[in-house]
């Protein structure tokens, strides 16, 4: 509710105020607590230039997760919190409202067998809701075609993908090693049981042992499921063709050609 008496002291005139929309979640709020499916997001500023200017404002986060932070002004929500699907879908409403619909990136042309700029028009992209409803739990069901295991997961947010990258960044530097851990961790963080077992340490052990069709099997259902951006699309090049390729958000993404 807006706050229209100007005798209370957290009064602010429409004339300071700064411009939002409500947008609605990918997710359609079915795995919060609070069960919002829209949340309120500012426009970008004059203002925002400071972050956006500040590559290395942090040592833990983005300049993308801080604007994000800064963004959304909906106190029912805490943006960690907040599904991965629905925070892309944040980023790219800012995006959008900021500096417009259309996005350079390089992409591989198989016709001419090189990489060439093509021309991304993000208000093409396919909002993906979720397609099956969770348990009681906030969880989901899997079973595993090659074991019949039968898997409860659950979907990850933001400050989930934030302890998997500390995760893998931490094994590496135990192993003195660059293999990646993502995929382990991931599937970790998203497994909660497998046949009614809900300890962690069991858990770890059986994931690691799990046969790799299941694994491929599961992630791809998760994958089908998970709210969010389809970031598979079509690029239009100098040449007037069209050339399908997967969005990348870099840090291009709020670094526009003007």
């Amino acid at each position: 509710m807006e706050n229209n008496n100007p005798m209370d002291p957290n009064f602010v005139p429409d004339e300071y105020k700064t411009p939002y929309d409500i947008i609605e979640l990918p997710s359609q709020g079915l795995l919060y607590s609070n069960k919002k499916s829209k949340i309120k997001v500012e426009f970008l500023t004059a203002m925002d230039e400071n972050i956006l200017s500040s590559p290395n404002i942090s040592e833990n986060e983005s300049v993308i997760d801080i604007l994000v932070k800064r963004k959304v002004k909906d106190l029912g929500f805490d943006v960690d919190e907040l599904l991965t699907g629905d925070k892309l879908a944040i980023i790219l409403f800012i995006r959008v409202t900021g500096f417009g619909e259309k996005y350079s990136q390089m992409i591989w042309d198989k016709k001419l067998e090189k990489l060439v700029e093509g021309e991304i028009d993000l208000s093409k992209l396919n909002h993906k809701k979720l397609s099956v409803s969770p348990d009681e739990d906030s969880l989901f069901d899997f079973i595993c075609p090659q074991s019949n295991q039968k898997i409860k997961f659950k979907l990850l947010t933001t400050k989930d993908e934030k302890a998997i990258e500390q995760k893998n960044s931490n094994l590496q530097e135990r192993s003195n090693s660059k293999e990646n851990f993502t995929p382990i961790l991931r599937l970790e963080q998203h497994i909660q049981s497998i046949d009614g077992e809900t300890d962690k340490i069991k858990l770890s052990n059986t994931i690691r042992r799990m046969n790799i069709m299941d694994i491929r099997k599961f992630n791809k259902y998760v994958g089908e499921i998970e709210p969010g951006i389809d970031f598979k699309t079509n690029a239009r090049t100098s040449g007037g063709e069209s050339v399908e390729c997967f969005l990348r958000i870099s840090s291009s993404f709020f670094w526009p050609k003007l």
